[in-house]
């Protein structure tokens, strides 16, 4: 947690910084619009694809086992702080691309094998803060491409509910990789978010020789690899 805390306040600290500097800047050489400055503020939602490495984590390597994972949702609202006012050759600009709160939500099931009709529903929820740089490409007259690599401590707040999860809060840093395009004020972003959780599990095992239930511990990271493709608006 003081981890995730201290994260969490570097990114506000730098924004704030950054805000104090920022300076509205128009497109050199195109006067389509005023006041560009490549894009600010965002609002985005869409969709969470998770990657099959967890499941097959908490399956022992078994794909198809008893846990299972659905396509979740996702949302953000953040900002670019760009480091120039004028773009680079008309062409492009690099600055910060800062989300100041993210959401994940993808629902999970665990199927008890020997019933096949019983069902535990759980959940996995996520909150992060993400920082990293971003350059800003303006090819077209109103169409942009950004490249973005971030920095995201998350904390993951549910699946207390799963078997043997001993922690209902897991933190994790994990790292957030993708483009962004834009038309005018429209955006569609597809990301990569990869990274692990680190977590206490307990299991039990009965030994035939002593004719009792054996509990014991062991330490699993837990792999949170997340496909994203999101819808929003970029606020000029």
């Amino acid at each position: 947690m003081n981890l995730f805390k201290i994260s969490a306040t570097l990114c506000v600290v730098l924004g704030t910084l950054l805000v104090a500097r920022a300076q509205q800047a128009s497109v050199v050489g195109q006067g389509h619009y005023h006041d560009s400055d490549f894009g600010k503020f965002y609002f985005r939602v869409g969709l969470n694809f998770p990657s099959d490495d967890l499941i097959m984590q908490l399956n022992d390597g078994d794909l198809g086992g008893t846990y299972s994972s659905k396509t979740g949702i996702n949302a953000e609202i953040g900002r670019y702080f760009f480091l120039h006012s004028e773009p680079i050759a008309d062409l492009l600009k690099v600055g910060l691309d800062a989300s100041f709160f993210s959401f994940g939500y993808n629902p999970m099931s665990w199927t008890d094998a020997g019933d096949p009709d019983f069902a535990d529903d759980t959940d996995l929820t996520s909150m992060a803060v993400k920082l990293g740089p971003v350059i800003s490409f303006n090819p077209l007259e109103d169409f942009y491409a950004d490249a973005f690599v971030k920095m995201a401590p998350t904390l993951l707040t549910s699946m207390s509910g799963m078997i043997g999860l001993q922690e209902e809060l897991l933190f994790g840093l994990k790292t957030d990789v993708g483009i962004n395009l834009r038309y005018k004020k429209l955006t569609l972003t597809a990301g990569y978010e990869s990274g692990s959780f680190k977590n206490v599990f307990d299991s039990g095992e009965y030994n035939e020789d002593i004719g009792q239930l054996v509990e014991h511990t062991s330490e699993k990271k837990l792999p949170m690899g997340m496909f994203q493709l999101k819808l929003g608006l970029q606020f000029y």
